[in-house]
C-alpha cells in the first residue's frame, strides 16, 4: 500500500477558483484589493461579466433557435432532424467560441469585457439575420451576378477538353449495353451510401456532444487553448466512427429494404423477375469491401490515431509527461522465467533505479544469487550500481555477501525495458498485440484477455458484413406502416442482442470458460447462421 504523507487537510483552504464563490457586490472590490497588492485580477473581472452575459445567451438563443423552428415547420418531419443538428450545432460553436475567449481574457491578451460578451454579441447577428431572412427573404441579386460573372469567364477563356471527356471511339452498342448495365445496383448503392453518409454524419455529431458534455467540466478548469481542444475532437472521432460503424451499416441497410418496400420497389423488381438475393448482392459486397477496408484502417491508421488521441488529452491538455516519461514506483519486473527485478523508484528521465532488488532462481524456483543496489544508473558500458551487495548461494542453502561501493555490470536487460510502457489493446494493432501475447508467454505471463482481444481484432472487421445480412430478412418482415421508427428499434434489438451475445462470450473466455478463439467468433457464428437462415427462408 502507498499511503499518502500530505495531511488532506492541507489543500481545503486553497480554491482552484475563488471568484466564483463570491457574490456579485464583491467581486470588484475583491479585485481592486488584489490588484493594489500586485496580482493578476482578469479572472475577477472575467467572472463579473460571466454573471450577465450567460443570462443573456438565453436570449440569444431563442433568436437563433425562433427561424430555425419555423423552417423546421414547414419542411415537416425531415427539417426536424436538421433543425436538430443545427442546434447542436449551434452550442458547440457557442461553447468553443466562448471558451477560446474567456482563456484568452484570463491570459490578458484581449480584454475581459470583450472576450466575454463577443460570442453573445456575434450569435446575436446571427439570429438576427436568420430572422430577417425568414421573414423578409433573401435577396437573390447577388446570386444572378455572380452566375453572370461565371458565364463571362467561361467565354473569354479557350476551350480546352477534360482529360477524362477525351474522343473515345468505341462502339455505339457497345456503349449503350454499358450504360444500361447495373442501373439498378447503382441506384441500391447510391441510396445505400447515402444513409451510410446520414448514419455516419449523426453518429458524429451525438459524438461530439457526448463527449463535449464529459469533457466540459475538464476544459472549463483547464482551459486549454482551442487548438488543442480541437485536436481533442479531430483525433477521437475516428476511433469513435470506427467502433459504431456496424450500427451504422445496420441501420442503413435496414433504411434501404423499408424504403423498397414502403414504395413498392422491391415488388416491382420480384415483378421484373429480379430475385431479392439479386437485389442484395451489391450491398452483401459493398459490406464485404467495407470490412476489408475496416480491417485495413485498425491495422494501419487506428492505432496511430488512438496513440495521438492519448496523448494530447494527458499531456497537452492535462500537462502530465508522456507515458514513458512518467516515474514509477514499487515495480516488479520478470524479464525471464528465473530473473526478477524490484525497483523502488523507476525514473526514465535519469535513466536510474533506485533500491534495486534482482533475484535469481533455478528452474525449480529454488533461489540462486540476490543483488542488492541503493542506487542504479544506465550507461552505454552497462549498469552502474553504487552502494549494494552481491548475494550468492553457496553450499545449497548459505548465502554469500560481498559489499560493494561503485560496480558497473553488464546485463542482458537495458533502460528500454522499463520504460516501454504497456499500452491498451486497442491501440496496438493485431502484430503488434500478438508480438506483446508472444513476449508474455515466453516469460511465463498469464496472456488469455490478451489472447480474446487479439481474436477479437480478426472478428470485428466482419461485423460489418453480418449486420447487413442480419439486416434485410429483419427489414422485410416489419411491417409497412411502421416506417423509420420500426427500423429504429429493430436496428436498436440487433446491435443489442449482437453486443450482449460478444461481451458474455469474451468474459466467459476471460474466466477460462470457453477458449479465447471461439469467444472471440461467438458473435459472428450466432448472427451469420441466424441471418442467413432468415435470409434464406424470405420470399425471393
Amino acid at each position: 500500500m502507498n499511503l499518502p504523507l500530505e495531511s488532506p487537510l492541507s489543500g481545503s483552504s486553497q480554491r482552484e477558483k475563488p471568484e466564483r464563490d463570491l457574490p456579485l457586490t464583491a467581486l470588484g472590490p475583491q479585485a481592486r484589493e488584489l490588484a493594489a497588492q500586485g496580482q493578476v485580477v482578469s479572472a475577477y473581472y472575467v467572472e463579473f461579466h460571466k454573471r450577465f452575459a450567460l443570462p443573456v445567451a438565453a436570449i440569444v438563443f431563442v433568436l437563433v433557435g425562433f427561424p430555425l423552428g419555423i423552417r423546421s415547420q414547414a419542411r415537416g418531419g425531415g427539417g426536424r432532424g436538421v433543425a436538430l443538428a443545427a442546434s447542436l450545432a449551434i452550442v458547440v460553436s457557442y461553447y468553443i467560441v466562448f471558451t477560446t475567449l474567456e482563456g484568452m481574457s484570463l491570459r490578458g491578451r484581449i480584454p475581459p469585457w470583450l472576450g466575454i460578451w463577443l460570442p453573445d454579441a456575434i450569435f446575436l447577428a446571427a439570429g438576427l439575420a436568420l430572422i430577417a431572412i425568414t421573414t423578409v427573404g433573401m435577396p437573390t441579386g447577388w446570386v444572378h451576378r455572380l452566375w453572370h460573372l461565371r458565364d463571362v469567364v467561361r467565354t473569354r477563356l479557350p476551350a480546352r477538353p477534360l482529360p477524362w471527356r477525351g474522343e473515345v471511339k468505341t462502339d455505339p452498342g457497345r456503349s449503350r449495353r454499358r450504360a444500361s448495365t447495373f442501373i439498378i445496383d447503382r441506384y441500391l448503392l447510391r441510396e445505400y451510401v447515402k444513409f451510410l453518409g446520414i448514419g455516419l454524419g449523426v453518429g458524429a455529431v451525438l459524438f461530439l456532444v457526448v463527449d463535449l458534455l464529459q469533457t466540459l467540466d475538464r476544459f472549463l478548469r483547464i482551459k486549454p487553448p482551442f487548438t488543442y481542444i480541437l485536436q481533442h475532437f479531430i483525433f477521437r472521432l475516428p476511433g469513435a466512427l470506427y467502433d459504431g460503424l456496424p450500427i451504422v451499416v445496420l441501420i442503413a441497410t435496414v433504411f434501404l429494404f423499408l424504403s423498397l418496400t414502403r414504395a413498392h420497389e422491391l415488388d416491382a423488381l420480384k415483378a421484373a423477375g429480379v430475385s431479392l438475393y439479386r437485389v442484395s448482392v451489391p450491398i452483401l459486397v459493398f459490406a464485404l469491401m467495407l470490412s476489408v477496408a475496416a480491417g485495413f484502417f485498425q491495422e494501419t491508421a487506428l492505432p496511430a490515431i488512438n496513440a495521438r488521441a492519448e496523448e494530447i488529452d494527458s499531456v497537452k491538455i492535462r500537462g502530465n509527461l508522456p507515458r514513458h516519461l512518467q516515474k514509477r514506483n514499487q515495480l516488479w519486473y520478470r524479464s525471464t522465467e528465473t530473473r526478477f527485478w524490484r525497483m523502488q523508484l523507476l525514473d526514465p528521465v535519469e535513466r536510474s533505479i533506485d533500491q534495486l532488488l534482482l533475484l535469481e532462481v533455478n528452474q525449480d524456483f529454488q533461489l540462486v544469487s540476490r543483488l542488492d543496489a541503493k542506487r542504479a544508473r544506465w550507461t552505454p558500458t552497462g549498469w552502474e550500481l553504487s552502494q549494494g551487495f552481491l548475494r550468492p548461494v553457496v553450499k545449497g542453502t548459505q548465502m554469500d555477501s560481498t559489499p560493494f561501493e561503485r560496480l558497473v555490470v553488464k546485463m542482458p536487460e537495458d533502460i528500454q525495458d522499463f520504460t516501454k510502457v504497456q499500452t491498451a489493446p486497442e491501440i496496438m494493432s493485431f502484430v503488434e498485440l500478438r508480438a506483446y501475447v508472444q513476449k508474455l508467454q515466453e516469460t511465463g505471463h498469464q496472456a488469455g484477455k490478451y489472447i480474446v482481444e487479439l481474436y477479437s481484432k480478426l472478428s470485428f472487421p466482419l461485423v460489418h458484413l453480418i449486420m447487413a445480412l442480419v439486416a434485410i430478412p429483419f427489414a422485410l418482415i416489419s411491417p409497412r406502416s411502421g416506417g423509420r421508427a420500426v427500423g429504429i428499434a429493430i436496428a436498436i434489438v440487433i446491435s443489442v442482442g449482437y453486443w450482449l451475445v460478444h461481451y458474455m462470450a469474451l468474459a466467459f473466455a476471460k474466466a477460462d470458460l470457453l477458449p479465447p478463439f471461439l469467444a472471440a467468433w461467438t458473435a459472428n457464428v450466432v448472427f451469420a447462421g441466424l441471418g442467413a437462415a432468415l435470409f434464406l427462408r424470405a420470399r425471393t
